[in-house]
């Protein structure tokens, strides 16, 4: 089957468990609860979990669900040859198709994934495969973006990605009106990298945030726009999950949130933690953790200091540990949790 491109296929494939000794089983409780409600994909169902218990909405190819408008989810529904997106309530009942990807010819068919809405409501980006009239088999998906409201027709293509790569997936977008995005390429020996790129308008060059040499990919960006996670994957080097402050053109220095096969970071919607999956047990699926990142209480200082010789540095907080919310599950690893305040 033709999907994604080879780049995007490599990418798939190194996401994927590959021990697979015990079954995994139906999401049913967490370890502990998380305010307002939390949106997962697993095995081609949606499942909500809130005040610590998980119920199934959607079931039949659903994946990668993102916040919508009002009281809606955007979600991606795939079949065996091609993608669509959609609108849900947060029951899991449709509300809208966003696209028509199947064709009577299945080389016409087409795929959507990663649907991210607009900062003011209006635009749903994503991406899309535009077809080569000459080669059938190249699939490079590019980022598009549509009016919510709108047709298909009406979307119109924001970047141009690399031929034989995969292309470019996994749009963040900015409230300046802006965009982020994972843009895969090949070095100069043949070699698959990604890089997460931002641009300002609609088929602009745009400008690199990071380096190619680190492999970052799966942009998460914080709710009042001023933070950034990532994961990035050095060759030969285990999976970064990492969180880099960002002032709208430039990211700063990258703190390293969690290692391992760490993906699909999505951010509290107060900003103060990260869910991110994890396949840390003995099975190799990935599991569902929390990362607080509320600043650690700094030491107390001695009420009084000494009277002669050099200040006593105070130790600095160490970050707080991680915890798994699951076990058992396979949640997607190619679909971020979506956290709601409600």
């Amino acid at each position: 089957m033709v999907g994604f491109g080879y780049g995007v296929y490599h990418y798939l494939e190194s996401l994927k468990s590959r021990v697979t000794t015990e079954k995994a089983v139906a999401p049913a409780k967490a370890k502990f609860s998380l305010p307002g409600s939390v949106f997962v994909a697993q095995g081609g169902a949606l499942y909500r979990l809130r005040a610590g218990s998980f119920q199934q909405i959607a079931n039949g190819g659903w994946t990668q669900p993102s916040p919508g408008p009002p009281n809606q989810l955007l979600a991606v529904k795939r079949d065996a040859q091609f993608s669509d997106l959609y609108l849900l309530d947060y029951d899991g009942h449709v509300v809208k198709q966003l696209t028509h990807n199947a064709n009577t010819d299945v080389h016409l068919n087409h795929w959507s994934f990663y649907p991210h809405l607009s900062g003011d409501g209006q635009t749903v980006y994503y991406s899309w495969d535009p077809k080569d009239p000459g080669n059938f088999y190249r699939v490079d998906l590019a980022v598009y973006a549509m009016p919510v409201d709108g047709l298909q027709r009406q979307a119109r293509a924001w970047t141009d990605p690399n031929q034989y790569t995969g292309g470019d997936v996994q749009p963040a977008p900015l409230k300046s009106g802006g965009l982020i995005y994972a843009k895969f390429g090949l070095t100069p020996d043949g070699k698959n990298i990604s890089q997460l790129w931002l641009t300002t308008r609609a088929r602009a060059t745009g400008t690199p945030l990071t380096k190619e040499e680190d492999g970052c990919a799966q942009p998460a960006l914080s709710p009042d726009g001023k933070r950034l996670a990532m994961v990035c994957t050095a060759a030969g080097q285990p999976s970064k999950l990492t969180v880099a402050d960002f002032d709208g053109k430039a990211l700063g220095p990258a703190t390293v949130v969690a290692t391992g096969l760490v993906a699909a970071p999505g951010w509290a919607p107060d900003g103060n933690g990260l869910l991110y999956l994890s396949a840390l047990d003995t099975t190799g699926h990935f599991q569902l953790f929390f990362q607080d990142l509320t600043a650690p209480a700094a030491p107390a200082v001695p009420a009084t200091a000494k009277p002669t010789g050099p200040a006593t540095p105070l130790p600095v907080p160490s970050p707080k540990p991680a915890r798994q919310l699951t076990t058992n599950n396979d949640y997607d690893a190619t679909s971020a949790p979506t956290w709601l305040a409600g």
